[in-house]
């Protein structure tokens, strides 16, 4: 299975910063930054492909590599 162009660029953040959440990659993403709810299903889908994972934090996700 691949990644998106799209997906990578994510992936790429995540390496970066090792784990974090949403707010931390919209800080990462240069201007102009993605929507929040993109980021969320880039990453929802990343989940199902098995290249991401999350720990939950009450209504919070850490997304990790």
């Amino acid at each position: 299975m691949q990644l998106t162009n799209a997906e990578e660029q994510i992936m790429k953040l995540l390496w970066k910063l090792e784990k974090g959440f949403i707010r931390d990659l919209l800080n990462e993403f240069p201007e102009p930054k993605p929507a929040t709810t993109t980021v969320v299903t880039l990453l929802k889908r990343m989940i199902d492909k098995g290249f991401v994972s999350y720990k939950q934090y009450g209504n919070s996700r850490e997304y990790y590599p």
